[in-house]
């Protein structure tokens, strides 16, 4: 993971800094829906992002964004170690707490208009991010573990996990001003690396669309 990103950061500070000609700062407001298997939740977030913009068409960014915590509720079952003596199972809800946070560097590119247009645009992006995700499981009631076996997934606690992603969005901006522009994009967090987590009941995360509004102002 280490290495790919260090090899991303190379090829960033090898672009030809004399041809920038400007650059721009922005920051929204993102609602995120994670698809991801008996893990799915709804929240909110927050980009903030810097542009750089090498022609009047092709720019390369640097965001960050992180979101509040989505919540899900699981069923789980909790085997009997001896059927023998007592419950063969005893069924218990995981409910669970998941939250991002990601930092992305990338490449924009205007299908219409450019990063100074005057009327309105419409961009792609793509690029390389790491994800770091937290998650806490309760168990109601709690089993004792003395007495039965649970499962090995979505136990109880707090962990950590952490993804590379390929990021993708396409978006539309219009002028309200001199140097300054309102943006919605259709975004999302593709995992190109897994390590599974014992927290998490599927490690299918993430599995997720965004929907962004915000502004960017151009400092030219």
């Amino acid at each position: 993971m280490k290495k790919i990103l260090v090899i991303i950061l190379l090829l960033f500070t090898k672009l030809p800094l004399h041809a920038q000609q400007a650059f721009s700062l922005a920051t929204d407001l993102s609602l995120l829906r994670n698809f991801s298997k008996d893990q799915q939740f709804t929240t909110v977030g927050q980009t903030i992002q810097a542009n750089f913009h090498l022609t009047p068409k092709e720019s390369v960014y640097a965001w960050v964004s992180y979101y509040v915590n989505g919540k899900y509720d699981n069923e789980l079952l909790a085997t009997a170690k001896d059927p023998f003596s007592g419950p063969d199972v005893q069924y218990y809800k995981s409910s669970s707490k998941l939250g991002f946070s990601q930092f992305s560097l990338g490449w924009k590119h205007f299908l219409k208009g450019n990063y100074a247009n005057e009327n309105w645009n419409l961009y792609g992006t793509a690029g390389f991010g790491l994800l770091t995700g937290r998650v806490e499981n309760t168990h109601d009631p709690v089993i004792d573990t003395s007495v039965f076996f649970i499962p090995n997934k979505s136990i109880a606690g707090v962990g950590k996990f952490r993804r590379l992603t390929f990021d993708v969005a396409i978006g539309s901006e219009i002028n309200l001003a001199t140097g300054l522009y309102l943006y919605a994009e259709l975004k999302s967090w593709l995992p190109i690396s897994n390590y599974p987590s014992r927290y998490l009941l599927n490690n299918s995360v993430p599995q997720v669309l965004m929907l962004n509004g915000g502004v960017r102002i151009l400092f030219d």
